[in-house]
């Protein structure tokens, strides 16, 4: 898929585990081979973590570097809790990218965009399936407000839906994230986004 072509899948929700013989690697343009490098790593780590433990993983790796310099894991649906967020405040000069799994196929989310537009630090969000399949938001510009506030407008349209019949409560979560996040990757990934099938 080339840059900053945005498709939503629905997540049909099922597990995947690391595969040894799938590509975990990531090549950022201008970014250089050792960030490049250091990515790659990352994502197999986070895939192989995430796999093993039956949650998510990540670490932050130095857009700098290419070093990685903070790690967790998480739950089975959200990862970057007190230590991250109390990382992020001790370093406001550093730039980092935020890697981690998805247990299922997950296309990036709502949490996952928030951290991303809301941040200095987090230049890079990217998100790998356990076997491979990676999405990478990459930009610079930022705005502290809730995803939802920013695109208010769009919410109250898909909320209308409900009330007039033509979407049911039920769907209401699932296009709501596919709403924002869409919106948030063509807003704010104004370096590039990009998704990579390293999956076997």
């Amino acid at each position: 898929m080339a840059a900053n072509d945005i498709i939503i899948g629905r997540d049909d929700g099922k597990i995947t585990a690391y595969n040894p013989k799938a590509d975990y690697s990531v090549s950022i343009p201008g970014l250089p081979d050792a960030v490049n490098n250091g990515l790659s790593d990352a994502c197999r780590r986070v895939a192989k973590a995430g796999s093993e433990n039956r949650c998510e993983a990540m670490e932050l790796v130095d857009l700098k570097t290419g070093k990685s310099r903070f790690d967790e894991l998480g739950e089975y649906d959200q990862v970057g809790g007190e230590k991250f967020w109390n990382f992020i405040e001790q370093h406001p000069e550093d730039r980092f990218a935020f890697i981690h799994n998805h247990p299922s196929v997950g296309f990036l989310s709502y949490a996952d965009m928030q951290t991303f537009t809301s941040n200095e630090q987090i230049q890079v969000m990217v998100s790998t399936s356990n076997n491979g399949l990676k999405r990478i938001a990459y930009g610079d510009t930022k705005d502290t407000r809730l995803l939802d506030m920013i695109y208010q407008n769009d919410v109250n349209q898909l909320r209308n839906r409900i009330r007039h019949g033509s979407l049911e409560m039920a769907d209401y979560r699932t296009e709501f994230q596919k709403l924002v996040v869409e919106n948030a990757v063509r807003d704010y990934a104004n370096l590039g986004f990009w998704e990579v099938d390293g999956r076997v």
